[in-house]
């Protein structure tokens, strides 16, 4: 047996140097911060008087980050988060100006003040109010940024809930792409920013939690394959949506340029609730849903078990006699009348009850305040006996130590089982079993799924001869069980210091770490999974773990009276580290206990990763009267994964323009930008791919030492992603209409590929730096408030956005690589061809002939010679549209988003062709009833008559099948959701405010696609499946093979304040 723990050949030599040359550059950067940072302490120390004062906004409430300058002089300072500020200035200073965006600016006189107490700073409708988060935590006024992002609220995410919260993001974010996976409760999200980059790598966004990366890895692996298996949980499933206060998407590599080699797919900013000084506030959050499958396939009621027209319960499909109600003897022997059942594949999915409960505590004083937050997710599968149950605990404390020296603290663990997760793909899982029951198998007969000999030896029941893959799906929940325990702690400590008034400086240190052990049973006699007697049983473990540690000097100086410097330098040092084991008894000595030690053939499975990156980075910005700013980043890694001297430099410059500030607009335009941006962001590779790596494989005399396969590249570069960025925002009528609008165009070159090596070489694969991806779109922002009246509100909010795809070139003699972990094409396989689109789908279509079908002489249809492109899997564009109505006490918010263009091949859609069970394969059962409209080789009408078994037959073969036939318009639009709530007044004393709404999730479709191809004969057939769900998150997309159906979500949920 292989044990798979690879080494590199040169690890011994090249690791030792590599952390002696990184580690002594962040001593050397955390030195220099600290001697500017004393260099500019002593010189604020010389001044000679110190005022104070408070700055809040309308409400009374506190204005962080509001700037205030000395009159005619570049002297000033930040208020801080309390909006207190205390600032030196000289003795003849008169005045002090105080502004904000979004609000007016106030010049405040000081006399002989130097308490100067509350300074009320009023809107100013003719600003951009927002601040948003952006790369490494930092906030930034919103129209200062150089590039677009777009932000939601933590309400958007915590009513209509899903076990995965980003699923919940869909049609709220233009650009952004969610795709969940089929894989029941906790399943994987494939989350992409404007298109697909990596042709091997991740093209998922980053997480970052509260400034931080977090680990977004699937470490149990994703299907790859149409052949189907078990897809891991991520790291974003482990979030708890009712901690989050914010969510800022930052959608191209300009915003993401300070995260560096992880960020080149943009960025999800998550800025989780923290404690409020003030009374302790309780807030509880309870839901309950009621889910049912959505879409499932549409089916024949009218033809029996059999074939050839005749009834028998010796074939698995479903081309046997018209029922009529005929006496005949079932599977089982018993003699019933026939029929059909039409609901047996629907009435196996149950109506799966789900609750979510929260509670979240806040309070504190001036000095300190605190959060804690407990949630309970108890989320049932519609598959019998899938479940998920999750606890998270979460604790914040932040702590004014002293006027100048504050503490941010936070610690969160999660607990999440995951039972009796399903399986998706071709080969036997539970979706594929209850698919291809024959229409006339009575379900409740298949209950009995067992039967037990006088030894107890026990063996599935099925309602034909059995088979090598296939069997009763209700042996398939209660005997095979893939179950998965996480267990993940996160923390962070922050500590800030304010040097000046204008300069701070701030260490921060987090660690993310999660163990995952995962169980698979398949009990004896299960086919295709337990091959050896006793059945199989394996034990999974990996642990994931991040630890990271930043320092951050940041400062705000006005170097003349109309031009202000902010600026941020830093380090950062991330270390990462990966372990995974699997041990698997291949046969157990009695059957179905379910303990390695009862193995009677143990396999072991290892691997062991590390990893660290150190870096600088720093930004400038320049801003001249608060209406022109421009950009400036640097950022240099250094990682242990690439070749000496292991580093990799990127830049980025970008500027934006307040014309409504500049020159004088209408009186209707309340705001006009512009901004552009250039972007370079690098990217390392995995580990341990510089030297030739090694297995030890079992067996023989003491085994032995093979080497990989695949050729090492020792002179590795790290992946380039160059960005640019143009976009636009206006807003008008007080700022009841908005638009923004971007167009961007990205570069992915120096991508690292596996691809085929020449024999002679000696290895099969060789890893190489190649391809160039490009991607180009435009995106839509539009907001519009149509009425505001006292009583009544209506807002409107529209995300449009369009991308294009260029694979402009591979490697030299490799025109084209397989996405997928096969190159088998069973339907349809996704393929990067050179000239091509990221995405595009290849298949067998039918053959033609002058614009006309080409039958063979038996009259069926002829597939081509080679696999076509059948369309690409991606959506042309896609839309979401928002209408949220408010009136007195009552809230309807309405999401409907849609997905047009693109393609989906369904594997499903093939086998219930080849089985007589999809309603399409009704017509023309009687032999000799169809004669396919189409020519001859020789150009010839078809004469050749044939039944529609003969057909779906042909262009279906076993597993195999012709794509086009199978290939569906993308193309679907839903309501996605919908919450009606009501929000109680005069409450009791004890109740600040409570809400109750109904809610719902996935409620209808308003249009769904239809196949590409109209066979002649047969005409339209519509998509009945949601094209959404996918096998994983892994590029391998556009297949659908018995997949587990999406949901229809209703419930209730109750918010309460205390």
């Amino acid at each position: 047996m292989k044990k798979s723990l690879k080494f590199p050949e040169s690890l011994p030599s090249e690791i030792p140097l590599l952390r002696f040359r990184l580690r002594n550059r962040i001593p050397s950067l955390l030195i220099g911060l600290l001697v500017v940072a004393t260099l500019f302490s002593q010189s604020y120390a010389q001044q000679n008087k110190t005022i104070t004062g408070k700055v809040i906004d309308q409400k009374g409430a506190p204005v962080p980050g509001a700037s205030i300058v000395v009159k005619h002089s570049t002297l000033g300072a930040i208020a801080d988060k309390d909006g207190n500020f205390d600032i030196a200035v000289p003795e003849s200073a008169v005045a002090i100006v105080i502004s904000y965006i979004g609000m007016k600016t106030q010049e405040v006189p000081i006399g002989n003040r130097s308490a100067l107490g509350d300074i009320t700073l009023p809107d100013d409708a003719m600003g951009l109010q927002e601040v948003v988060v952006t790369a490494l935590g930092i906030e930034r006024a919103a129209k200062t940024l150089t590039y677009a992002t777009q932000k939601i609220g933590g309400d958007q995410v915590n009513e209509i809930r899903d076990a995965n919260f980003t699923n919940t993001l869909s049609g709220k974010i233009a650009g952004l792409t969610i795709t969940p996976s089929a894989n029941g409760p906790g399943g994987a999200t494939r989350i992409v920013l404007r298109g697909n980059r990596s042709i091997q790598g991740s093209n998922n966004a980053l997480i970052v939690v509260d400034g931080v990366p977090i680990d977004n890895s699937t470490p149990a692996g994703q299907v790859s394959y149409d052949a189907g298996g078990h897809s891991g949980s991520d790291g974003a499933s482990s979030i708890n949506p009712d901690d989050i206060e914010s969510i800022n998407v930052l959608k191209g590599a300009a915003g993401a340029a300070l995260y560096g080699s992880r960020a080149a797919n943009g960025v999800m900013m998550i800025t989780t609730k923290k404690g409020k000084s003030g009374k302790i506030i309780v807030n509880v959050n309870s839901g309950i849903t009621f889910d049912k499958a959505l879409v499932t396939p549409s089916l024949q009621n009218a033809y029996s078990q059999g074939s050839g027209g005749v009834y028998s319960t010796l074939t698995n499909g479903s081309w046997g006699a018209r029922i009529t109600g005929q006496s005949v003897q079932d599977w089982a022997g018993n003699t019933v009348s026939l029929q059909a059942y039409p609901d047996n594949i629907k009435d196996f999915f149950k109506t799966a009850i789900s609750t979510n409960n929260s509670v979240g505590v806040s309070g504190g004083s001036e000095k300190v305040q605190s959060y804690f937050s407990y949630a309970n997710n108890y989320i049932n599968g519609i598959v019998p006996h899938n479940r998920l149950s999750r606890n998270t605990f979460n604790a914040r404390l932040s702590y004014d130590i002293t006027s100048r020296l504050s503490a941010d603290a936070k610690v969160t663990y999660m607990l999440q089982d995951i039972f009796n997760k399903p399986g998706v793909g071709g080969d036997g899982m539970v979706v594929a079993n209850v698919y291809r029951m024959p229409r006339s198998v009575d379900p409740e007969t298949l209950k009995s799924y067992k039967n037990v000999d006088a030894t107890g030896v026990e063996t599935p029941t099925y309602w034909t001869t059995p088979d090598p893959v296939y069997m009763n799906p209700y042996w398939t929940i209660n005997n095979t069980h893939r179950d998965e325990n996480r267990s993940r702690l996160t923390g962070l400590f922050v500590l800030r210091y304010k040097l000046t008034d204008w300069l701070n400086i701030q260490g921060r240190v987090s660690s993310d770490s999660y163990n995952d052990f995962i169980s698979q049973k398949y009990a004896n006699n299960t086919v295709n999974y337990a091959r050896q007697p006793g059945g199989y049983y394996s034990e999974g473990n990996d642990y994931i773990a991040e630890r990271n540690a930043d320092l951050l000097l940041t400062g705000t100086n006005n170097i003349a009276p109309d031009l202000k410097l902010t600026y941020n330098l830093g380090g950062s040092l991330l270390n990462r580290s990966m372990r995974h084991r699997i041990n698997a008894a291949d046969g157990l000595g009695f059957a179905n206990k379910y303990d390695l030690s009862y193995a009677t053939t143990l396999k072991t499975e290892t691997a062991t990763a590390k990893r660290q990156l150190q870096s600088v980075y720093g930004t400038v910005q320049f801003g001249y009267k608060d209406y022109l700013f421009l950009d400036l980043t640097a950022r240099n890694d250094w990682s242990s994964t690439l070749p000496s001297p292991y580093s990799y430099f990127y830049p980025s410059i970008g500027l934006s323009a307040v014309i409504s500030e500049i020159i004088k607009l209408p009186q209707w335009v309340n705001l006009g930008k512009v901004r552009g941006s250039f972007t370079k962001v690098g990217n390392d590779a995995d580990p341990y791919l510089l030297g030739q790596t090694y297995t030890y494989v079992r067996g023989g005399f003491g085994g032995y030492i093979a080497s990989s396969s695949t050729k090492a590249i020792a002179d590795l570069k790290p992946e380039l992603t160059q960005s640019v960025e143009l976009g636009t925002e206006w807003r008008f009528y007080n700022n009841r209409l908005g638009v923004d609008l971007t167009w961007y165009k990205t570069n992915s070159k120096n991508q690292l590929l596996r691809v085929a090596s020449p024999a002679s070489s000696g290895y099969s694969m060789l890893n190489v730096n190649a391809g160039n991806i490009q991607n180009k779109g435009f995106e839509v922002v539009l907001t519009v408030k149509p009425v505001a009246s006292k009583g009544f509100t209506w807002n409107v909010g529209l995300n449009y956005a369009l991308n294009k795809s260029k694979v402009v070139e591979l490697y030299d003699g490799v025109r084209q690589l397989y996405l997928g972990s096969s190159t088998s094409v069973r339907t349809a396989t996704p393929l990067i061809i050179e000239g091509g689109s990221f995405g595009d789908l290849y298949g067998y279509k039918w053959k033609t002939l002058n614009g006309k079908y080409v039958v063979s002489n038996k009259g069926v249809p002829v597939k081509t010679d080679a696999i076509e492109n059948l369309g690409n899997y991606n959506p042309k564009f896609s839309a979401g549209f928002s209408n949220n109505f408010n009136y007195k006490n009552w809230a309807l918010n309405i999401l409907v988003d849609g997905k047009f263009g693109g393609v989906i091949t369904s594997g499903t859609a093939a086998q219930m062709a080849y089985n007589g069970a999809s309603s399409d394969t009704e017509k023309y059962r009687d032999a000799g009833s169809w004669v396919v409209a189409g020519v001859t080789a020789e150009g010839a009408p078809n004469t050749v008559p044939i039944n529609a078994e003969t057909f779906w037959q042909t262009v279906v073969q076993g597993d195999y099948s012709w794509g086009e036939f199978f290939t569906y318009h993308a193309t679907n639009v839903r309501v996605r959701e919908v919450s009606l709530g009501y929000d109680f007044k005069n409450l009791p004393g004890f109740l600040s405010s409570a809400r109750l709404s109904v809610v719902a999730r996935n409620l209808f479709f308003l249009y769904r696609g239809h196949a590409i191809l109209d066979i002649p004969g047969i005409g339209k057939r519509k998509m009945d499946f949601d094209p959404e769900m996918s096998l994983g998150n892994s590029n391998y997309q556009g297949i659908e093979y018995f997949n587990l159906p999406s949901t229809r979500n209703i419930g209730l949920n109750l918010k309460l304040s205390f």
